[in-house]
């Protein structure tokens, strides 16, 4: 009964507002991305780098391209996105307050 009662979407919605959250660091320098597979022989590398700015400010976001094309962000790690710039909304809508004018 505790467990259903913990279930409940109000409940665990607030209980899980209530945790920390991971801080979004404003890094400076481009993020990589290496992806490497064999195909017929041959051994392929594409290297993905994205150098992403809020308000001319870097953000470290922690990108990562899987081998299907799918980004992924370390500060989301529920969410797969087919755009950086669409990640990036994202982060500024999980995290406001890492991305206040002027801070």
């Amino acid at each position: 009964m505790k467990l259903k009662a913990a279930a409940h979407p109000e409940t665990l919605g607030a209980y899980l507002a209530a945790l920390p959250q991971p801080p979004m660091k404003m890094g400076h320098g481009p993020v990589t991305s290496v992806r490497t597979a064999e195909f017929r022989g041959h051994r392929i590398s594409v290297t993905t780098t994205y150098e992403i700015t809020v308000d001319g400010k870097h953000v470290d976001a922690g990108m990562d391209v899987d081998n299907s094309g799918m980004l992924s962000c370390h500060g989301l790690p529920a969410y797969q996105f087919l755009s950086a710039v669409d990640a990036v909304r994202v982060l500024i809508n999980t995290y406001p307050d890492a991305f206040k004018a002027g801070g």
